[in-house]
């Protein structure tokens, strides 16, 4: 794959846009520009990381959306990024008007803290269980270190739910209950690998939603939770994947409910690196790029402030 060696006509524009700004003007559109393509581009890497059936690229991306949350962080706490930095600019037509007014919530935020509750309450008590009954060794392991974090997962959560007025479910859905229980009825070696691959299935389809509401999200509490929720379930995957079991047509569910933009294609990638379809090579590319064309905006748009004072 051939990356790109020069910054993109868009991106260009931007620069030379930002070349007549100074001080606290320049600093403002600064934030909000790089902010808001960084939002675009953890949406993709997350996608990718919970898609990817290549160990080069899904380690790629997975680095790839731990920095971004964390430069996301340190741009929102400048207090300097425009409310439509908090709009994805590879889709706009998915991203509903914010209306938050005080205390007031958008129904997206709503839903992610009730889809992060349901998943923890079916996940904690399942890793709980796979951690005494797993014939496995490393998989009691991954499943107790998994029940703890979920604990902390959900104080999180309800902390966010506290602040913001969202009464929370008690129970999961009727799915994740059976997907309980076909754990519970398991045994052995089948546990394990019902356990590794129903898991790492939801957390492949939830972290989707969880980066979009991570992104676009402009109350403070539910973006704490998206953020702690994003830092857990990657390493949840990763934790999962380390135990060898996990397969291909694992790494999805294909009913999860969507947080207000569409569902990603439930069909999984080829089994065989080698054999890689055109749409996932395509995928990769645009994920490449795009780092490639933030990092050219970021390092320019610095550049060209610095240059400034």
């Amino acid at each position: 794959m051939v990356l790109p060696n020069d910054v993109s006509s868009e991106h260009q524009s931007l620069i030379d846009e930002m070349a007549g700004r100074t001080g606290d003007n320049h600093d403002r559109a600064y934030a909000t520009i790089v902010r808001q393509a960084q939002g675009g581009l953890l949406v993709m890497a997350v996608q990718t990381r919970a898609t990817t059936q290549n160990t080069t690229i899904r380690t790629l991306a997975h680095q790839a959306s731990q920095m971004l949350i964390r430069t996301m962080t340190v741009l929102e706490n400048t207090g300097k990024a425009d409310p439509s930095a908090f709009e994805l600019v590879t889709a706009k037509a998915q991203v509903n008007a914010v209306r938050v007014i005080g205390q007031n919530i958008e129904p997206s935020d709503r839903e992610l803290l009730v889809l992060l509750t349901r998943h923890s309450l079916w996940q904690k008590p399942a890793s709980r269980e796979s951690s005494n009954r797993a014939h496995d060794a490393k998989v009691r392991k991954v499943a107790g270190q998994l029940a703890a974090e979920h604990t902390q997962l959900a104080q999180s959560v309800t902390e966010a739910a506290r602040q913001i007025g969202v009464d929370l479910p008690s129970e999961p859905t009727t799915e994740q209950k059976s997907w309980a229980n076909a754990i519970s009825s398991s045994s052995g070696e089948e546990l394990d690998s019902m356990y590794a691959n129903l898991s790492r299935a939801a957390d492949g389809s939830l972290i989707n939603q969880v980066a979009h509401a991570r992104a676009t999200t402009r109350n403070v509490p539910a973006r704490i939770a998206a953020q702690t929720a994003l830092t857990v379930l990657l390493k949840h995957m990763l934790l999962l994947e380390s135990t060898g079991l996990v397969k291909a047509n694992s790494l999805q569910m294909t009913d999860i409910p969507a947080l207000t933009q569409p569902k990603a294609s439930s069909s999984p990638p080829p089994t065989d690196d080698s054999s890689t379809s055109v749409g996932f090579l395509t995928g990769i590319a645009v994920l490449v790029v795009a780092a490639a064309g933030t990092l050219w905006l970021v390092r320019a748009v610095g550049h060209h402030g610095e240059h400034r004072r």
